[in-house]
């Protein structure tokens, strides 16, 4: 969807405390050929605090720094339990003093891009300010550096405000696309196989089938929302992808892009870990506050949620805000 009049007014970030990966390797807790292969220098582990409170803080942050006076909307974006009941109203009770739509948004490590295409979808209805948070803190019951070979799980949360008339950066375009052809797919019974070769030959054929598929909606989305945005791939000078590792990178997506290190934020994203959704606002919330960003550069956030639910946001950068630090 292609938007005129829509704009990122601020967006802000609630972290945990850092933890080193070099002391959990030390402490037995992550293998260090995966750490090695990863890259991730520390983790935000966020203690006793609720996901939800952490969402209320950077909501609280964003909202002041957008000067915005009337919130109409707020969308939050989660995968775990948030710590608190119903926490899209929680997080818009808590933060501001108003009535306001609170809606929660469940699609997985794609819920913010979602939201952010919802927000826009507002905003062209005539709605105020909408604040679009998502957080999470890991809770699973084994260890979060054991828990997914695609990246250790962070604790934290993120917020944007988008408005209308003037902002930090303008929404040129936003694409989402959702295939869950796979998602009813039940595991496999070696049982119903007559040897364990045929078994693996089955599975192997499963997952490349799915790989496939999956790869192509993530080129897909990502083609479809440069496109709408009358915007090339080279033009991109920032990509805010999600912090999944190095040894996760789709070097094939890389290069059809011609994407490079240097052009993502994984060197802040290294520092953090994987925060679901919340990846794409960590890196644009860097960029502004860093100042490593410039009025007229173009700025594409993604989002994929387990690989079926695949987000893309082409913005641009309009100035540099105040609160740039």
């Amino acid at each position: 969807m292609r938007w005129d009049d829509v704009y990122v007014s601020s967006s802000a970030v609630a972290f945990g405390e850092p933890e080193s990966v070099d002391d959990a390797v030390a402490a037995g807790r992550y293998e260090p050929a995966i750490r090695k292969a990863h890259g991730y220098l520390a983790v935000s582990v966020a203690g006793d605090r609720d996901a939800a409170d952490m969402a209320v803080d950077a909501a609280r942050t964003a909202i002041a720094r957008s000067g915005a006076e009337e919130v109409d909307v707020f969308l939050h974006a989660y995968v775990d339990h948030q710590g608190r009941e119903e926490p899209a109203s929680y997080i818009q009770g808590m933060a501001y003093e108003g009535r306001a739509r609170a809606i929660g948004i469940e699609q997985g490590c794609n819920g913010t891009l979602a939201s952010l295409e919802l927000g826009c979808l507002y905003l062209t209805q005539g709605a105020g300010a909408v604040v679009v948070t998502s957080a999470d803190k890991y809770s699973g019951e084994s260890d979060r550096y054991s828990n997914d070979p695609g990246g250790i799980p962070a604790d934290g949360a993120t917020a944007l405000v988008l408005g209308r008339g003037d902002g930090v950066a303008r929404v040129l375009a936003t694409e989402i696309i959702g295939d869950g052809q796979f998602s009813g797919q039940t595991a496999l019974d070696p049982a119903a196989f007559p040897d364990r070769m045929a078994y693996r030959k089955e599975q192997r054929r499963r997952l490349e089938t799915m790989m496939r598929v999956m790869g192509t909606a993530k080129r897909d989305c990502v083609a479809t929302a440069l496109e709408t945005a009358d915007v090339k791939a080279d033009q991109v000078a920032h990509w805010l992808l999600p912090y999944n590792g190095r040894f996760m990178v789709d070097r094939d997506f890389y290069t059809e892009f011609g994407i490079d290190d240097a052009r993502t934020t994984w060197e802040r994203g290294r520092t953090v870990g994987h925060l679901t959704g919340g990846d794409s606002v960590v890196g644009l919330t860097h960029l502004l506050e860093t100042g490593a960003a410039a009025p007229g550069e173009r700025v594409v956030m993604f989002g994929d949620s387990a690989g079926f639910a695949f987000g893309a946001a082409v913005l641009e950068i309009v100035r540099l805000p105040a609160w740039a630090d």
